[in-house]
């Protein structure tokens, strides 16, 4: 018998039979109690084949005396002599492979601080650590520390931790930029993406995926008057498509709305969110009483709002329209839709950061370079599918067709195709703007849209061009895309 460990797997069931051969060291599975090493000689039966616990012996055909089979139950007295029976041979010796641990030394048997028995054959039972890890050091074994060995959490932001070998946890992980929510202890995609195919821009990836934007200084428009600071935030690659938002209206027709205060970007300001510039305190979030107005519980009513134009990118069912970004939707709507989704709209400082392309500070989001009128580098002035004249939705591209215009952290379209809003109120800059947003009455006041659109001309498309809007206009122009925590 040459596989030691097939005392432990085979014979823990045959526990009774075997309790013999075992002798007084073997107990249950579940104590983790072994058979002490050495070798059990065959069963012997005169005149009749002999057979053991472990491998079968042969048989003699002429004699019909059985052979002992080899030992595979171990027996603490070391080789097992042979023993003759009438007529049949005894069984050959098992093979001593020596203790299983240090008699009377503290160890981790799994997780279960415990000791190793007198015999050297096995550890005593011990309760397993909960929410620690058993670590030994010489002369003791204890739970130690604030999680268990395999375990992973979500950390601060969209990041995860890994329990280390001591029971502490390990230094954060960032979640992919496929994968950004960090949600059960694990990266997962944004619900909206759930069951869609992985199809946007010219990687067929994920129509979620969100890079991270990594924080720092620069100059709001390029201006040296307007200083701003950011910090680390995820901005999703692609604007909002027309198959992610469809997924958004089943979930409010089912019942879905925000709840109060949501929508913050939590992570700022020991989670009061962004400070307001415009005056003393910080986000406030979402407004329960937008849902009555801004929310509609019926399908017919989505399709009617959304819909109305030749350039509506919506229908009313899954239809070829499904990667280009949704437009006509209001500042409230797109709002809603990044709290359903897990992230909030960009301040308009987090937007310009990524299009300048931070310290940078780009002209356009791919650089210098003036965009031509063949769509090489921004679908604008209707130059897609038109020769400067608009006719129809078909002069929106799908989200990311042309990735020599995406930004310096990855993100497509931040110029043209649609503008894009964020969750400032449109007013001049503040002279310093430290993680700010101007946050004043929101329920009557304009709000900031950046990036130009398919119908617009080439100086919409500037890094420094900023436009404004009612918060419940619906344009064809008007798309959203979300950010996220880190």
């Amino acid at each position: 018998m040459n596989h030691k460990y097939w005392l432990l797997l085979g014979l823990c069931p045959l526990a009774p039979a075997l309790s013999g051969a075992c002798s007084a060291a073997f107990r249950t599975c579940e104590e983790r109690y072994t058979c002490a090493p050495g070798g059990a000689g065959g069963v012997v039966n005169g005149g009749s084949a002999g057979t053991s616990a472990g491998e079968a012996g042969e048989q003699d055909s002429e004699s019909m005396a059985g052979r002992g089979g080899s030992g595979a139950v171990e027996t603490a007295g070391g080789a097992a002599g042979e023993t003759a029976g009438d007529t049949g041979e005894g069984g050959e010796g098992g093979e001593n492979f020596g203790n299983l641990c240090t008699p009377n030394q503290p160890g981790c048997d799994g997780n279960r601080p415990t000791t190793c028995n007198a015999q050297g054959t096995g550890y005593l039972v011990a309760k397993i650590c909960t929410n620690q890890t058993c670590v030994a050091s010489g002369t003791a074994a204890s739970c130690m520390g604030s999680c268990e060995p395999a375990q992973k959490q979500c950390a601060a932001g969209n990041s995860t931790q890994s329990c280390t070998s001591n029971g502490t946890w390990s230094a954060t992980t960032p979640c992919a930029a496929t994968t950004p929510v960090c949600t059960s202890n694990t990266c997962q995609t944004p619900v909206s993406c759930n069951g869609l195919a992985a199809n946007c821009g010219t990687l067929n990836e994920s129509c979620c995926t969100s890079p991270l934007v990594k924080g720092g200084p620069f100059k709001r428009d390029n201006d040296v008057n307007y200083p701003a600071t950011v910090s680390d935030f995820r901005l999703d690659k692609y604007e909002v498509t027309v198959g992610r938002f469809r997924k958004f209206v089943a979930a409010v027709v089912n019942g879905w709305s925000p709840g109060a205060g949501s929508g913050k970007h939590t992570h700022l300001n020991g989670g009061a969110g962004l400070k307001n510039s415009a005056a003393a305190g910080y986000e406030t979030g979402w407004d329960t009483a937008w849902s009555a107005d801004e929310l509609p519980t019926n399908k017919a009513t989505w399709d009617s709002v959304l819909g109305g134009s030749a350039y509506q990118t919506w229908s009313s069912s899954t239809g070829s329209n499904e990667t280009i970004p949704i437009n006509r939707v209001t500042w409230f709507k797109a709002v809603a839709f990044c709290i359903w989704d897990g992230g909030f709209l960009p301040s308009e400082a987090e937007w310009n950061y990524a299009a300048v392309g931070g310290s940078a500070q780009r002209a356009y989001p791919w650089g210098a370079a003036t965009p031509g009128t063949n769509a090489n580098l921004a679908v604008y002035g209707c130059y897609l599918n038109g020769a400067g004249t608009c006719s129809d939705v078909t002069n929106i591209a799908p989200v990311g067709s042309i990735p020599l215009g995406n930004g310096l952290f990855g993100q497509a379209d931040l110029a043209g195709n649609v503008a894009e809003w964020t969750i400032d109120g449109k007013t001049s800059y503040t002279s310093t703007c430290d993680n700010c947003a101007n946050l004043d009455s929101i329920s009557d006041t304009f709000r900031a849209r950046r990036g130009g659109s398919f119908n617009e001309s080439l100086s919409a498309l500037a890094s420094t061009s900023r436009t404004n809007y009612p918060a419940d206009w619906s344009m064809n122009e008007t798309g959203f895309r979300c950010a996220r925590i880190p």
